[in-house]
């Protein structure tokens, strides 16, 4: 079940002969400098796992897995290593995301948040955390979007071509059982199970700390965390205010910006919280669009509390 619809597993490929893989190493070549992603590898078979230990699953207790043919999935690496080497040359992806990057650990992100909030404690400031929830922020990309961006960006034409390629005419279809649906068109998002696509993801939000002000952002591919620290006073409840206006802000530029890329925030699951040495956590307000946002006592980001 873990090949995709061509049944061609990762084993058969491994067992090929040079010579076939010589022929392999051609036709790539042949694409990349036509800018055509095959057709044929467009296609995804999506087994579909029950959640369930018996009966029968609604849809949202089901767990879909997307199977891409293998082929694909090894020519997608070329252009990873491809897009990554324009990427990384560029510094375009900026030092706050952590997501899919090589030498970039996820307990790094994490201690840079615990440092910074310690250091305010130390000096008697409060912190303001703002974690913002993203909904199925890789199923909704909207792919005009991203190759503007990438254009933006200067990726040059032939790799953007390939890439528009590699994105356009997507199809899928869905087993569950013994049944199978027939093909659908994919208008949106990035193809799930692709080495390419958490890449592609970061790229796309790599301008999303411009609208964060001064303020330290810490990313871990669609994890957002905010933390905003007011000017130093004695007075607490103008560090407070300072807060609560800055994190409103800067909440409303955050919607701002996923509105105009079509990448929709889970309001209700959108947080935030104060660090404070006091025992008794000061209470602020906070809106996101008017709608308040909870302020919680403890919240697991990345697997911490």
């Amino acid at each position: 079940m873990s090949s995709g619809y061509d049944q061609i597993s990762n084993y058969m490929i491994k067992i090929l002969p040079p010579s076939y893989i010589k022929c392999l190493t051609n036709c790539f070549n042949v694409w990349l400098k036509e800018g055509r992603y095959p057709e044929q590898w467009k296609l995804a078979k999506i087994i579909t796992l029950n959640k369930l230990k018996a009966g029968v699953p609604r849809c949202d207790q089901t767990r879909p897995i997307s199977l891409l043919a293998t082929h694909s999935k090894l020519f997608e690496k070329v252009l990873l290593e491809k897009v990554r080497h324009w990427a990384e040359s560029n510094q375009l992806i900026p030092s706050e995301q952590s997501g899919f990057r090589s030498g970039c650990l996820l307990h790094t992100r994490v201690l840079s948040i615990y440092q910074e909030v310690d250091n305010n404690m130390a000096a008697n400031i409060p912190t303001l955390a703002i974690y913002v929830d993203y909904q199925k922020a890789y199923d909704k990309v909207w792919h005009a979007a991203l190759l503007v961006k990438l254009n933006r960006l200067g990726m040059h034409v032939e790799l953007l071509k390939i890439i528009a390629s590699w994105l356009t005419d997507r199809q899928a279809y869905v087993i569950f059982g013994e049944k199978s649906s027939d093909k659908f068109k994919i208008f949106s998002g990035l193809p799930q199970g692709s080495s390419l696509s958490p890449y592609l993801f970061i790229i796309f939000h790599s301008d999303l700390t411009t609208c964060l002000g001064a303020h330290s952002a810490h990313l871990f591919a669609d994890d957002l965390n905010v933390l905003i620290s007011p000017p130093v006073s004695k007075n607490l409840s103008l560090m407070l205010e300072y807060l609560e206006k800055e994190g409103t802000k800067i909440c409303n530029q955050i919607s701002a910006y996923s509105r105009k890329w079509k990448q929709p925030i889970n309001i209700n699951k959108t947080v935030a919280q104060i660090f404070f040495f006091q025992v008794t956590i000061p209470q602020i307000h906070i809106t996101m669009d008017g709608h308040t946002i909870e302020v919680v006592k403890s919240f697991k980001y990345l697997g911490f509390t």
